[in-house]
């Protein structure tokens, strides 16, 4: 299991129950119980993904890696309003107990920074 997650960016011994865990959280499992192969699916550069999935896949990924500080830059830059808020929800469960700096233009993706 885990094409998807399995790779240099992301830690080796993650069990498969974290990883749909993570994908829960984000909103990403149904999509991916989708694939032909489910989490066995290898995505590429000929996968043909919306912004917003790979949005998920990177916060998935980040809370999996579950390291106490996140650089978040306009992570909601290239995604429309519905997927905004979707990615949003997402950064928020990414942000508990982190330390995080948010980088955007949009005013609505920082609207819940504490500082």
């Amino acid at each position: 299991m885990g094409c998807i997650f399995y790779d240099k960016y992301s830690k080796q011994e993650v069990t498969e129950e974290e990883v749909i865990k993570a994908c829960k959280t984000v909103g990403l499992h149904h999509f991916i119980e989708t694939l032909p192969k489910g989490y066995d699916t290898i995505l590429n550069d000929k996968a043909s993904l919306s912004e917003g999935q790979k949005q998920f896949i990177t916060i998935a990924r980040a809370m999996i890696k579950n390291t106490p500080l996140l650089i978040l830059d306009e992570a909601t830059s290239s995604v429309d309003t519905h997927m905004e808020r979707m990615v949003q929800a997402a950064m928020d469960q990414l942000t508990v107990g982190r330390k995080s700096f948010v980088i955007a233009h949009r005013l609505s993706t920082i609207k819940n920074a504490d500082l």
